[in-house]
């Protein structure tokens, strides 16, 4: 995270001030806090102490998870407390797993799923089936020590980290973020794990701000480090592949990760958010290694050819052309970056002309997603933001440490408006770092939930007044992994056509609801569907599916209505009308 930095770029105006509420001051708009209600009672903390260590800057990460296969997604959040545990001390906290209850309630089940364990001072999460039982597992990045965490399908977590061979312990692993995807197609998921600094507490440096009070430091006085791959090998074991991948010939001060399939020819590649160092776009060669096409693929540098601070990294077709694009939030003072795919394989930077750079110019952001919160069809952007430097307003007085977050509407020719007057709840000023997206309430409309530092986690439910059609759809791979990531979906409806890849893990630290999730606008039903699964299996659907409701797709198999949707029944039209190829 830089301490500043000068670009040729437009002034940010100042951070609104919203100092006037209090944390429990409703506010009318689009989202509204319903933590409370919802019964989840939660605050991370990142045990600072005043002395600034700088692995307080970075925790944690929030995830969107179904842990018992009842189809309403649960929530899983991360948490760091003190980074050093003294004798006599209370002991350390740890994360936390609330199940959902339906109807709007979330019960603590951390203590009967065996998770409260001092998990270290844990920074992320990441989410995935990686043993193919249909049951999704837990993986946690942290200080000197991750860990991955079984499902048992009983509604326990098994540490198997040992066995597993992805702990990451010893000095100089600082993990942040990880995700899972399956790079070589064989049906399991792999693993990466990105790793920030250098950094331990023995080796902490004192820095000072303009104003000559101690502070964090820059990432610059700390070495960066390279990613780890660890290979699935399909019987509970995982081995380290950096090297034979060619994943050990760059370093950098990774923050952000995720899988796509940016240029669809049916290999996961790998793209990864750095601060201050340019961001890699890795492309999966096929035989087990991979190329950096970072620079030449337009996604290295921001707009103005300059080195960022990297920070979350959402990924989405915003334009309805069939590509996903790539956006990553930067520090304050830095826009956060567009780049706008194309077919051609390489990417635009449409950071200033897409409207989102000029309005993020004051805000430090980390957490971010793209999400269609009013169902027209195009994926609008929501953005989770808080300063590092709790005394940043006496150096930068245009600048707060505690900072709303933002949301963008796409208007559907390339741009995007900044919804600042209809954020609802979300305009209360924290300090976010994980953000995941997800329909915890199974009625067609997005919800956010955003873990800040310090204070308590937030649950945003979707409250658009759109009448606006969608439709969601659950992937489950049979030769593909069983969370169907890496797999791409089609969907043609009211003569438009809508693209998405499944994946596992992106914005910072987090993971969203795996489920794909359409808007359609006025449209009122779906007439194809077309699967590409990533073991190139294809899949296609010529009879209309019904919207306003989910389906699960098995591969080779028939969309089938997902119980857990109360308004959706399946055409019954002959669906016998379907393309199945190798």
């Amino acid at each position: 995270m830089a301490t500043g930095c000068k670009q040729s770029i437009p002034s940010p105006k100042p951070v609104t001030p919203v100092s006037s509420l209090t944390p429990t001051s409703p506010i009318p708009g689009i989202f509204r806090d319903v933590t409370s209600e919802a019964g989840i009672r939660f605050q991370l903390s990142n045990g600072a102490t005043g002395n600034f260590y700088y692995a307080e800057s970075t925790p944690g990460g929030c995830a969107f998870l179904d842990y018992n296969r009842d189809g309403l997604p649960d929530v899983f959040l991360v948490q760091a407390g003190s980074l050093v545990q003294s004798q006599g001390q209370p002991p350390r906290p740890h994360c936390a797993l609330y199940r959902n209850d339906g109807g709007g309630h979330f019960t603590d089940v951390t203590h009967e799923a065996r998770l409260d364990f001092d998990q270290g001072y844990a920074q992320g999460v990441a989410i995935g089936d990686f043993n193919n039982d249909g049951f999704s597992d837990i993986f946690i990045t942290g200080l000197n020590g991750c860990f991955l965490l079984q499902n048992d399908g009983a509604g326990h977590f098994l540490n198997v980290t040992a066995k597993a061979g992805v702990g990451e312990t010893g000095q100089n692993r600082y993990a942040t973020s990880a995700a899972f995807g399956d790079y070589d197609g064989d049906g399991f998921l792999d693993l990466v794990i990105l790793h920030y600094t250098k950094w331990t507490v023995a080796t902490d440096k004192v820095c000072f701000n303009a104003k000559n009070k101690k502070s964090y430091c820059s990432p610059e006085v700390y070495e960066p480090v390279i990613p780890t791959l660890y290979h699935n090998n399909g019987d509970g074991t995982f081995t380290d592949v950096t090297h034979s991948a060619g994943l050990d010939k760059i370093k950098g001060r990774g923050l952000g990760v995720t899988w796509i399939d940016y240029n669809q020819d049916g290999k996961e590649d790998l793209y990864i958010a750095n601060d201050l160092m340019p961001n890699n776009l890795y492309k999966n060669l096929g035989n087990g290694r991979f190329e950096e096409v970072g620079l030449v693929s337009g996604v290295a540098y921001g707009a103005d050819g300059k080195t960022l601070a990297g920070m979350g990294i959402a990924v989405g077709d915003y334009t309805n052309e069939g590509w996903e694009s790539l956006i990553v939030t930067n520090f304050s003072g830095q826009p956060n970056s567009v780049y706008k795919a194309t077919a051609s394989g390489l990417f635009e930077d449409n950071t200033y002309a897409s409207g989102i750079g000029s309005v993020s110019l004051p805000y430090l952001a980390f957490g971010v997603s793209f999400l269609d919160f009013d169902r027209d069809g195009w994926r609008d952007l929501v953005v989770g933001d808080g300063h590092i430097d709790p005394n940043v307003a006496e150096s930068s007085p245009n600048v707060t440490y505690e900072q709303p977050k933002l949301l963008f509407r796409n208007t559907g020719d390339g741009k995007f408006v900044s919804m600042k007057d209809e954020l609802g709840d979300m305009a209360h000023p924290r300090v976010t770092r994980g953000l995941a997206v997800g329909d915890y309430d199974n009625d067609g409309r997005l919800d956010v939930l955003a873990n800040n530092v310090n204070e308590s986690v937030e649950l945003f439910h979707n409250e658009s007044h759109d009448t606006n059609h969608w439709i969601e759809l659950k992937l489950e791979g049979v030769k593909t992994n069983r969370d169907g990531a890496g797999s791409l979906v089609w969907i043609t409806a009211g003569g438009k056509r809508y693209f998405a890849e499944c994946r596992l893990g992106s914005s910072y630290a987090s993971s969203s609801d795996s489920r794909l999730f359409f808007g359609l606008g006025t449209t009122t039903k779906v007439d194809s569907l077309e699967i590409r699964w990533l073991d190139g299996t294809r899949q296609k659907f010529t009879s209309p599916l019904n919207v306003d409701g989910g389906y699960r797709l098995r591969e080779g198999g028939q969309p089938q209505a997902d119980p857990s949707f109360h308004s959706v029944a399946i055409n019954k039209t002959d669906h016998k009308k379907m393309d199945h190829k190798n």
